[in-house]
């Protein structure tokens, strides 16, 4: 059967509203996607009946809360194919996952190490390295792929002895390509790197297996995937876990303290300092329970048919540039000569449509593409045709209205 996008609307209610007396088209989904009913249930079901501190009570509740949070952890490390449930460390999200392997990683490098990123890089993915470079005295290097994420055999020089990590997006948040994460990772073990792997983009869309990828980090966000805002996953091999430096301290992550020394604890818990967001934990496991339950070939398939009507559609329409690939995309994004990325998305958004206009946090690489920002429409499983013309129809009406002006 076709996927149904209108099957799955009844999950998510915040779409049925109004915005400015129009019905709600929501196109923002790279930033952030909404939550269906069972994780908002699941997460008020956890305050309503086991809220109480994990690990170190001895009392029903605790037990109770602790029990439901490792068994989040053991969902979502079978949701990524994770050989053990040890391998996910808790984070705050995508961000800060990257910054504690960049800081768990600052003692392994040295002045004239290498740290090779790409130029489709999300902030995240770029700063804290650019600030690991500087405080060692590493140099920070630029893998240019192009807007269209083409390999070239020549960029296999940027992999040196030198090169002692190398982070990646798997999917541009910024133009929706996918980078040739199998082969950059392979070339970049041969030379015995660390490899990091940003899937914050993918996660909603692709299976991720991170057995096959042969990673040593792999990074998303619980918001971008139908759960909870403020919880994401730092998932990695054992050997890379165990080698990160803490970088913050406390309660949780330590076995025995005195005011002479400290025990660090076992993994994932050395890395885990402080009280845990429980509920975030648990609301992104229903979250990847939610994306499990459905066809995921057809859903991607549906998503990416979305992308590739607007493509079509608006490749058609004048002064309009694309920087998103036709094909095998699940966002569009674009730009209009003499027109501001913010004064179409202010249109878009009196008709009801959200989008998003901006640099995406990938300055760099809208530098690359000679513009400041792009305007940006991005699909989500609830997302419909009829939706996606809308989108089309409401943008061309305002390039017609500000153009005229």
């Amino acid at each position: 059967m076709a996927f149904d996008p209108h099957s799955l609307r009844s999950h998510f209610p915040i779409l049925a509203q109004q915005v400015h007396d129009k019905p709600l088209i929501y196109l923002d989904n790279a930033a952030t996607t909404q939550k269906p009913m069972s994780v908002l249930q699941t997460m008020q079901d956890y305050y309503l009946t086991n809220n109480a501190n994990v690990h170190r009570g001895v009392h029903f509740l605790s037990d109770k809360a602790t029990n439901q949070f490792e068994n989040a952890r053991q969902r979502v490390a079978q949701f990524i194919n994770a050989p053990q449930e040890n391998q996910i460390i808790w984070t705050k999200g995508t961000t800060e996952s990257i910054n504690l392997v960049a800081y768990g990683l600052e003692h392994l490098i040295q002045a004239g190490d290498e740290i090779l990123i790409t130029s489709l890089e999300h902030h995240a993915n770029l700063v804290p390295w650019q600030q690991l470079a500087f405080r060692t005295g590493a140099r920070l290097r630029i893998l240019p792929l192009t807007s269209d994420a083409e390999w070239q055999e020549e960029l296999a020089h940027y992999f040196t002895e030198r090169t002692k990590i190398f982070a990646v997006t798997q999917v541009s948040n910024a133009i929706g390509v996918h980078t040739p994460i199998t082969t950059l990772i392979k070339k970049a073990k041969q030379q015995g790197a660390f490899t990091l792997v940003d899937g914050a983009q993918a996660v909603a869309h692709y299976p991720v297996d991170v057995v096959a990828l042969d990673c040593d980090f792999y990074v998303f966000s619980g918001h971008k995937m139908y759960g909870p805002t403020g919880i994401g996953v730092l998932y990695g091999k054992q050997h890379a876990l165990e080698v990160l430096i803490p970088y913050q301290t406390g309660g949780e992550m330590v076995s025995k303290v005195s005011y002479q020394a400290t025990e660090f604890n076992v993994l994932p818990y050395r890395l885990e300092a402080g009280t845990p967001h429980m509920e975030g934990a648990i609301g992104l496991a229903t979250a990847c329970d939610f994306i499990a339950q459905q066809d995921r070939e057809a859903m991607l398939a549906w998503e990416q048919q979305l992308a590739n009507h607007v493509w079509v559609t608006l490749q058609k329409a004048a002064n309009i540039e694309i920087y998103s690939p036709e094909q095998n995309a699940t966002l569009v994004s674009l730009s209009v000569p003499n027109i501001h990325t913010l004064d179409l998305n202010a249109f878009l958004d009196s008709q009801g449509i959200a989008v998003r206009a901006g640099s995406h946090c990938a300055q760099p690489l809208m530098a690359q593409l000679g513009v400041s920002g792009t305007l940006r429409a991005s699909f989500a499983c609830y997302n419909t045709l009829e939706e996606a013309d809308r989108f089309c129809d409401v943008l061309i009406e305002a390039i017609d209205l500000l153009n005229d002006e």
